[in-house]
């Protein structure tokens, strides 16, 4: 879950960082999605950094303080997004907007 987020928001701020990890977290909790972190993220078509391997680059290396805690509150249940099981670059889609992200 740390790799993930620091894949997809390490230049965005906290609140960012846990809002990725939170939808994450939902999609496990959704009988809509698979029900582990491991298979969300492997999930074919769902997360770039899973398919392209820069996820793997991210295990081997170096990661980032703030998306470990945002992982740990994640995993706590700790929300600011709600119920938002979907994120992409903000833009035309409605919904919760964190830095560049929209949340819904």
């Amino acid at each position: 879950l740390t790799a993930m987020i620091y894949c997809e928001s390490r230049g965005e701020s906290y609140e960012g960082q846990l809002a990725v990890g939170y939808v994450i977290m939902n999609r496990v909790r959704s009988t809509a999605f698979p029900n582990s972190i491991a298979e969300v993220i492997y999930a074919s078509g769902q997360f770039t950094p899973a398919m392209t391997g820069r996820l793997e680059e991210v295990y081997n290396g170096s990661g980032c303080d703030s998306c470990h805690k945002a992982a740990e509150e994640a995993l706590a249940g700790n929300t600011n997004v709600g119920e938002a099981k979907y994120f992409r670059r903000a833009g035309k889609r409605q919904g919760t907007v964190i830095g560049n992200h929209v949340f819904w």
